[in-house]
């Protein structure tokens, strides 16, 4: 049986560990959490699909329940809406999620 990098086996599975953006929560509560998410997806609609890697904070031995769970749901309704593609936890457990937002295909940037 082959020996596989860390690299191939990422690329096998689609699970991304890099983005265009990256939206730390790490330190918030949930319920800013959830208000942060969704002003980056409300704003992304009008711009150019992109990657992004949410951060949060991940569990201790004393930290109780994690975000992990709640925003991974509010994640799942927004690819149900239309306005994420993509959602996959990152490779560090209970570290975040990365997700792939649908934007708008007909919007450039000039850089």
């Amino acid at each position: 049986m082959p020996y596989l990098e860390d690299e191939n086996i990422r690329r096998l599975t689609q699970l991304h560990d890099n983005a265009e953006f990256e939206l730390n929560l790490c330190g918030l509560d949930l319920s800013h959490s959830i208000a942060n998410i969704k002003r980056m997806i409300e704003r992304s609609r009008f711009l150019p699909p992109k990657s992004v890697i949410i951060r949060i904070d991940k569990a201790t031995e004393n930290s109780g329940e994690t975000q992990f769970q709640p925003i991974g749901r509010y994640l799942l309704e927004a690819i149900k809406v239309g306005t994420v593609t993509k959602c996959r936890p990152i490779s560090d457990a209970g570290g975040g999620f990365w997700i792939a937002l649908s934007g708008t295909s007909n919007v450039s940037i000039d850089k």
